[in-house]
């Protein structure tokens, strides 16, 4: 194991190596040369990101996309892909291993004739699956109104494509036909008309053994100014889908079906205030939809659901020169209705019996939001807002049998004010409270109704006379959560979270740039007692996270450099009560102790960046990281009940060095060819 990531750390400093020499000066003009006195006939792309995201977890991503000039009339577009997640400890060790590439070459043939194929591959070989196709395509594109000189912009496209599909998953491997057609249109109603009419068709179909994959699309959009004042847009749109899988003894097809339309409309009221509205109505269906491999596989119960989602939005502004108000109602629904289809002949009481079954999922959600923004402009450096917001979340069961019927309010009030003084010095203060309101509609769950109360208090500050800059933030928020029922007081909480950033700065030079980074985070949970406004503590998390860093940087026309050294110190500790299980200095079997739980990560960091004028980007960081865990506690008085841990588990402690990196490259490549 230790081997592998050392051949895993050394595999990436090298290619790290390697990259910093392609991405040299000399090779990258030889690659690409810079003059811009001939077109380009080729575009290269290449993105590399590899990391580490835990103790044992790896990953990396590569993509290769770019376009080649053949000929005058042929082109050729392609993409590779790959996807890696890697656990060393994990069985089998790759998460996620997945593989794609795509080609589409098209040949012009005259004015509106194009010839083509497309062919595309993915591979997942942690799933199992493996999915490839190859069209063919034949394209043919026209003038809609040939005969008027003025419109030449009014154009139909059409795309015919016929080929094979190969799919490979859960043992099987099916290959047949694949077919589709897309229409394209572009037209304008008339020659005064600003604004076209965009259609777009498009359907494709594979045959794959016993499974169909089927994909279809409408949809239409036109946007029209009516006037110096107002303007409004509309857009229509249809989706279907079709995708069938194997299940035991069956093949699965999930068809999903969505209807949409979408109306906007925006209106000058006058020079200094706007109205705009925003309408969706959108009709989803599912249905899952179950077919016999055999006779004698068993019968799947198909079934389904269908939706409405009703969208709108209004909203008003109001601009001067020392008030800016803005007022917003947006409401949104959505309702779902399940129902089964008699594929296995039950009997009308049984079919009733499952239909009823099924529907306890029917729900109907509404919620209505209100939002108002005022900002005051006092002075030419000061600005107050107000920000304010209501909103109301119903949610609705037809069932008897589903208590999930519950009512959710929260309103809620901010005062911003931002300063800007002399001496590059800005200052800014926020409050702001909120109340939110949780309400199950059915006795059976009553329990779990409370309401939550929180402030907010947040300061900040920032200098920069020059060289040097300081920025400072704070963010402290407490919460207070009680319940409705006395019954249910001993779950009542109390949460008080601070949060604290710290940022120094100084510039030496124009290229030595000193920083030092603070960032604080404690969070106090207790049990409270609302009546009296008492709290007893239960758990009490703390973060502190420091890192200091040196950067230098360099270059000329050719590239800039950036190097920067530091270090860095993360610590977490959370509080909190435990048993001492083979006692203490009193002799009890079950003493009281004040246990806090450190975990300490520290070590060196070291970037590179690079950045070259021929589009070649490396950015590359390791953090030698050593990370530690271990106990402390203090005896109290009394015996505990709850977790609870002996002497010798307390004196545990343990020790790594983990090297997290990072390396993150963008290469273009642009080659010419000289007419």
């Amino acid at each position: 194991m230790r081997r592998c990531r050392a051949y895993c750390c050394a595999l990436c400093i090298c290619l790290l190596l390697v990259l910093v020499g392609l991405g040299s000066p000399a090779i990258a003009q030889a690659v690409a040369p810079e003059t811009t006195s001939a077109p380009a006939d080729s575009l290269l792309l290449l993105s590399f990101r590899a990391r580490r995201v835990g103790v044992s977890t790896y990953s990396q991503q590569t993509e290769l996309r770019g376009r080649l000039l053949l000929t005058p009339q042929q082109m050729l577009h392609y993409r590779l892909l790959s996807d890696w997640i890697y656990d060393e400890r994990g069985q089998p060790p790759f998460v996620r291993e997945d593989y794609g590439a795509h080609v589409l070459h098209t040949l012009t043939l005259g004015r509106n004739w194009q010839v083509g194929q497309l062919a595309h591959y993915e591979q997942s070989r942690a799933n199992a699956t493996r999915t490839g196709a190859w069209q063919a395509r034949l394209g043919y594109q026209h003038r809609l109104r040939p005969a008027t000189a003025l419109d030449t912009l009014s154009v139909a496209r059409y795309v015919l494509l016929g080929g094979v599909a190969y799919d490979a998953r859960n043992g099987r491997r099916d290959t047949g036909p694949t077919y589709g057609l897309e229409v394209t249109t572009l037209i304008y109603p008339s020659q005064q008309a600003k604004d076209p009419v965009a259609v777009r068709l498009f359907g494709t179909r594979a045959q794959l053994g016993p499974r169909i994959w089927q994909r279809t699309l409408a949809e239409g959009f036109y946007a029209r100014a009516f006037d110096a004042f107002s303007s409004g847009s509309l857009r229509l749109g249809y989706r279907a889908n079709r995708a069938e899988d194997y299940v035991p003894g069956n093949v699965q097809r999930i068809q999903s079906d969505t209807l949409a339309g979408q109306l906007s409309w925006v209106y000058q009221l006058s020079d200094k205030a706007s109205f705009r509205s925003d309408n969706l109505l959108a009709l989803p269906r599912r249905a899952f939809a179950y077919r016999q491999l055999s006779a004698e596989s068993d019968t799947v119960q198909n079934l389904g659901y269908q939706q409405q989602e009703l969208d709108t939005r209004q909203e008003v502004r109001v601009n001067s020169k020392k008030l800016q108000f803005v007022l917003l109602f947006n409401y949104r629904e959505r309702n779902r209705n399940y129902a089964l289809e008699n594929n296995r002949n039950l009997s009308p009481a049984r079919l009733s019996t499952a239909t009823e079954r099924e529907q306890i999922k029917d729900i109907s959600e509404k919620t209505t939001l209100w939002q108002s923004e005022l900002t005051w402009l006092p002075l030419p450096r000061h600005s107050l807002s107000v920000l304010g917001s209501a909103q109301l979340l119903r949610v609705d069961t037809p069932s008897q049998e589903n208590n999930q019927d519950r009512d959710e309010a929260q309103h809620s009030l901010r005062l911003v004010w931002v300063g800007r003084w002399a001496g590059a010095f800005r200052t800014s203060l926020a409050v702001g409270g909120e109340y939110r309101q949780f309400v199950f509609i059915r006795a059976s769950l009553s329990a779990e109704n409370y309401a939550d109360r929180l402030l907010h208090w947040e300061p900040s500050f920032t200098w920069a006379p020059g060289r040097f800059s300081l920025k400072s933030t704070y963010h402290l928020w407490v919460s207070y959560q009680v319940r409705d029922r006395l019954s249910e007081q001993l779950k009542n909480r109390a949460s008080r979270v601070l949060e604290q950033q710290q940022h120094l700065g100084y510039q030496f030079t124009p290229r030595l740039l000193a920083s030092l980074d603070y960032i604080r985070r404690e969070n106090r949970i207790g049990l409270l007692n609302w009546e009296q406004f008492k709290e007893s503590p239960l758990d009490t998390s703390i973060t502190h996270d420091f890192s200091a860093s040196l950067r230098h940087s360099w270059g000329a026309l050719r590239g800039q450099n950036s190097l920067r050294l530091g270090y860095r110190f993360l610590e977490q500790r959370s509080h909190g009560r435990a048993a001492l299980l083979d006692g203490g200095a009193n002799g009890s079997a079950s003493t009281l102790i004040y246990l806090r739980s450190l975990t300490r990560q520290q070590g060196p960091e070291l970037a590179y960046e690079r950045r070259t004028q021929t589009g070649f980007t490396v950015a590359a960081s390791l953090w030698l990281q050593q990370l530690r865990t271990f106990y402390r506690y203090t005896e109290g008085q009394g015996a505990y009940v709850g977790a609870g841990y002996t002497t010798e588990d307390l004196q545990r402690s343990t020790r790594n060095l983990y090297p997290y990196f990072e390396v993150a490259v963008n290469w273009r490549i642009r080659s010419f060819r000289k007419v």
